[in-house]
């Protein structure tokens, strides 16, 4: 069967106005918040040392979650401007919407709750960005606690030392290989001061207090999850122990090679790469993860061919191990306070 075909006149076809009102224009409050957002893109894309591509991330996360919750109601003037969608009532509203799970665009994976009281926080956080940027007086909301991941048993840092120990004395101590040799003085200084991976990568050898040629103290500034919302950071010095100390002088000892065939300025970071390509260049996290990482997975082969029964597994991540040792840490000045 054919069809007749239809000649389709101008009357037939959508006006330009027509099409124009068939969406919506954004209400005023998302109009201004867009421009606030251009703002930030713009700083992001000239300084991402003020705005990072993780922290634009998180701002247009937020503003899209705005952006949902206005039509399902916060107050009746949320939409009239953006110092009103930032309104206590408003704010309220939203944090509620996101709690409950009413803003999500994909399909959650995580069930633990403490991810959803993270995702608060963040929200706060981007709150408060944009309406300073924005210059609109805002009343931030209580935070919710950072919620940590669950710590392991302390025996596993011991783990960890009698297996870096072990390695080591498969040679003689002038003839151990320089990520032997790093690694021993690395672990020493998470024990001791139980820095986040941010804080090692960033040590330098002029933190290091000597005397005579073994380090006795480290001075470093915490970076702590969340940052220190306002606050100054102030740098804290830390005792080391004996043994740390001896090991961060056979390390420093190892430096000067590692680093003598580089051109230029000579790096001052305490930690450098100990193989070809990386030889004497700052490691950075991702490398110190990597081979903390390495060094886990080799314990764990360890305890399971030796058939230890256990609950845990060898923490495979720095952060795990570093809230391990330091709720340890806590247990013990509170037991002798």
């Amino acid at each position: 069967m054919q069809s007749t075909a239809r000649d389709h006149s101008a009357s037939d076809r959508p006006t330009t106005a027509a099409a124009l009102t068939a969406v919506p224009e954004p209400a005023r409050a998302l109009r201004e918040l867009e421009r606030v957002l251009d703002v930030f893109r713009t700083v992001n894309h000239k300084a991402k040392d003020v705005v990072s591509d993780a922290r634009m991330q998180q701002l247009e996360w937020v503003a899209g979650e705005l952006a949902l919750a206005l039509p399902l109601g916060l107050t009746e003037t949320a939409g009239d401007s953006l110092a009103e969608l930032l309104s206590p009532d408003a704010v309220h509203a939203y944090l509620l919407y996101g709690r409950g799970g009413y803003l999500r665009t994909a399909p959650i994976v995580s069930t633990d709750p403490a991810s959803y009281d993270t995702s608060e926080r963040i929200r706060i956080f981007c709150l408060e960005r944009i309406a300073e940027q924005a210059r609109i007086p805002f009343e931030a909301p209580d935070l919710p606690p950072w919620g940590l991941r669950p710590t392991v048993s302390p025996q596993m840092a011991d783990l960890i030392t009698n297996h870096l120990e072990e390695e080591a004395g498969q040679w003689p101590e002038a003839d151990r290989p320089d990520v032997i040799v790093r690694g021993l003085a690395m672990w020493g200084v998470m024990r001791d001061v139980l820095p986040r991976l941010g804080e090692l990568e960033s040590m330098l050898v002029d933190d290091l207090a000597v005397e005579g040629d073994t380090p006795r103290a480290l001075t470093l500034v915490r970076q702590p999850q969340g940052g220190l919302r306002g606050k100054m950071p102030e740098p804290e010095t830390i005792a080391l122990s004996a043994d740390t100390g001896h090991r961060l002088e056979h390390w420093l000892e190892r430096r000067p090679a590692l680093i003598y065939r580089l051109t230029g300025t000579a790096p001052r970071h305490l930690w450098l790469g100990t193989r070809v390509p990386n030889l004497g260049i700052p490691i950075d996290r991702r490398g110190i993860s990597k081979w903390y990482k390495k060094v886990a997975d080799e314990v764990q082969v360890e305890q399971d061919a030796a058939g230890v029964a256990e609950d845990d597994l060898v923490p495979t991540r720095w952060e795990t191990m570093r809230r391990t040792l330091l709720a340890q840490r806590q247990a013990t000045e509170a037991a002798t306070a």
